[in-house]
């Protein structure tokens, strides 16, 4: 500990000076004090005047020190961190770290883009997050790292890592960056930093904690599983797709989809971040492909029943893959409730902001079908709490705006959870 206190008073690093400078306040107003004491218990008045106006000079004296000292010293430690690319002033980085860290307790199931997005929103609330992200992705440069050195999909766990982390927004870039070059091909960074880790703990599980502690996280993000999983898609004419590119690119209706091998129940890190929730949120993301491949983990389902947290469904802004071309709100309930056995949430958040004409228009004409909430669609009464809330992103339709998605999700939480 003293050894990790002195690194600071190594040269050129700029707080030895003003450290120097506050330490000397200090002593100057120490004596002050004492000048001050034996003005008041001298008897001679011109003593005591002397005295009292030497302690008054001494007082200035360390005011300026102690002021300038203290001043100096933050400038000279935000200057430190906008080393590392951090661009905040010192104040709002201790403010926000101190408020984030007495936040909601959060926890969000989900893969692919829209965890990720959801991410990028709510760390700004709280910094206790719990992502548990799906690990059935088997396309891109995740589904080649998979097959050629059978480990666990890392794309999905990149990007809520990336969406979390804490550092500057070159790290983000760096993460993100794809190669173009032989071997490594469409391999971005990220993935393949993951992939070392693994190699060097030989366990994906302590990768991505590692990775939590590498990359800052506002957080942790969690593999929704260890075990080796592929995604499989069981349509009603009895025919099967098997993972889940195939799945997602393919335009046959789904009856139901499972996890092959079954995996294992789920970890417990899982279970008790589920158990001491305040809120969880389910989605948005891809129906059968990013969102109920979490509920098809033996505990999970139970876990959510149980909990005391405030549930939420998030629903997506658009029904456009094959998987779920044509669902409308109602539909994707019901696949949820097939799949997870029943009911694991309250409340399900729907976009109700407008959509610009000729977005609208060209979606709609390439298939999609935008999902809202509509009484009659629920004609006998629902069960759940429908709320509807703009959180659209106008510049990409397709999408949740990470802002407006995470201030709706507080407002639910301050309104419904009940302390």
């Amino acid at each position: 500990m003293a050894n990790r206190f002195l690194k600071w008073l190594y040269p050129g690093i700029g707080i030895k000076r003003w450290v120097v400078v506050i330490t000397l306040g200090f002593v100057l107003s120490n004596a002050a004090a004492g000048f001050g004491i034996l003005g008041y218990l001298n008897t001679n008045l011109e003593m005591r005047v002397r005295l009292f106006g030497f302690a008054l000079g001494l007082f200035i004296l360390a005011g300026f020190a102690l002021v300038t000292g203290v001043y100096r010293l933050m400038k000279s430690i935000e200057g430190l961190l906008q080393r590392r690319g951090e661009r905040k002033t010192l104040v709002e980085i201790a403010y926000e770290r101190r408020y984030l860290e007495h936040g909601w307790r959060v926890v969000c199931f989900g893969g692919g883009t829209g965890i990720s997005t959801l991410l990028k929103g709510l760390k700004t609330y709280t910094a206790n997050l719990t992502a548990v992200v799906s690990v059935a992705d088997d396309g891109g440069s995740s589904g080649r790292l998979r097959q050629e050195l059978d480990m666990l999909p890392p794309g999905d766990i990149r990007k809520c890592l990336i969406a979390l982390s804490d550092d500057a927004p070159l790290m983000a870039e760096l993460l993100s960056y794809r190669f173009d070059e032989d071997e490594i091909e469409g391999h971005s960074m990220g993935n393949l930093v993951l992939t070392a880790l693994t190699r060097i703990t030989g366990d994906f599980g302590e990768a991505v904690r590692q990775a939590n502690q590498l990359f800052s996280v506002r957080g942790k993000v969690l593999p929704a599983t260890l075990d080796r999983i592929f995604l499989v898609a069981n349509h009603p004419d009895g025919t099967t797709t098997i993972g889940q590119k195939a799945i997602s690119q393919s335009a046959k209706a789904i009856a139901t989809v499972e996890l092959k091998p079954n995996p294992g129940p789920a970890a417990e890190d899982i279970l008790q971040a589920v158990a001491e929730a305040d809120m969880v949120v389910i989605g948005p993301g891809s129906l059968y492909t990013s969102v109920i491949p979490n509920l098809l983990i033996g505990g999970i389902p139970e876990a959510l029943r149980r909990s005391e947290a405030l549930k939420v469904y998030v629903a997506n802004i658009w029904a456009t893959e094959g998987e779920t071309r044509g669902y409308d709100l109602k539909a994707h309930l019901e696949a949820l409730e097939r799949h997870a056995g029943g009911r694991v949430f309250d409340y399900v958040l729907v976009n109700n902001g407008t959509i610009p004409r000729d977005k609208r228009a060209a979606l709609e004409a390439d298939g999609a079908s935008l999902i809202i909430y509509r009484r009659q669609d629920f004609p006998d009464g629902s069960t759940y709490k429908f709320i509807s809330k703009d959180v659209v992103d106008r510049a990409a339709v397709l999408r949740h705006s990470p802002e407006r998605l995470a201030r709706e999700l507080a407002e639910i939480l301050r309104e419904y959870k009940t302390w």
